[in-house]
């Protein structure tokens, strides 16, 4: 790394691991070549702001889980590398963003990390769960991208939930969501999504528990809440994907319950 990709990754502190080291690398060879170039007002591509270097790091493990979850059979083709930079233009991403996507993309698909160390440490930088779980759905996009989630892209969706600290029900929830339930008897069959862990309370909680935990995570999902956590505006009809989510499991206790 370059003594400014050090300087500008140093900006962004220690607790990202390797998803920061590679976001500040990116960053700093991006804004090294743009002014050997002569073009130093390009440096504004280093994010001055905690909130500009939250939305910098989420775009950061968005792009390299992406890359490793591409190369999950081994080799990443033309059209897969066409299909994510297209997810980069449906999430809105222009300019300076979007370049800076393809780059940590390009990096993170041949380097020697797991895509499991890229979760966990964006897990670390992003106390959010509400923001990992959008990451979580972004990944399965990518799976069901050309019509076949192989086995090898299943295992991979299936384990990532742990080092992204996200519930491990959200996996048989996005299978049975996009219509995998017993698609081919070599599947995996996963366990029915539990209400009850969508709001994180164990079955014995009261009423009143139950009720405080659903306002806490709707509440977590408010625009204005995601905006200051560092969530774009293109990813933000991600999160009414996970209200939806959190709502219908809502409803069921409470019908269950007679709330």
């Amino acid at each position: 790394m370059s003594w400014i990709g050090a300087g500008i990754g140093a900006l962004f502190g220690a607790r990202g691991g390797v998803l920061t080291s590679i976001a500040g690398a990116v960053i700093g060879n991006w804004v090294e070549e743009k002014l050997k170039s002569g073009v130093r007002e390009a440096t504004g591509a280093a994010p001055r702001n905690q909130s500009a270097q939250g939305e910098y790091v989420l775009l950061a493990a968005i792009a390299a889980m992406l890359a490793k979850l591409a190369k999950a059979d081994g080799r990443v083709t033309a059209d897969e590398v066409a299909y994510c930079e297209s997810v980069f233009g449906r999430l809105g991403l222009t300019g300076e963003k979007r370049e800076y996507c393809i780059r940590i993309f390009r990096q993170a698909k041949d380097d020697a990390t797991s895509i499991y160390d890229y979760a966990a440490s964006f897990a670390s930088a992003q106390p959010a769960q509400n923001i990992r779980e959008i990451v979580y759905d972004i990944l399965w996009d990518l799976a069901c991208a050309d019509g076949v989630v192989t086995s090898a892209e299943q295992d991979i969706l299936a384990r990532i939930v742990r080092p992204l600290r996200i519930n491990a029900g959200l996996f048989a929830w996005q299978y049975q969501r996009r219509g995998l339930g017993g698609a081919r008897a070599s599947d995996p069959e996963p366990q029915q999504s539990d209400p009850y862990e969508v709001l994180g309370c164990p079955r014995t909680a009261s009423d009143e528990v139950l009720k405080k935990a659903y306002r806490e995570k709707a509440k977590s999902l408010h625009p204005d809440v995601l905006r200051a956590q560092g969530i774009s505006e293109e990813l933000l009809s991600k999160a009414n994907e996970q209200m939806a989510r959190l709502n219908a499991a809502w409803s069921e206790i409470r019908k269950a319950r007679g709330i």
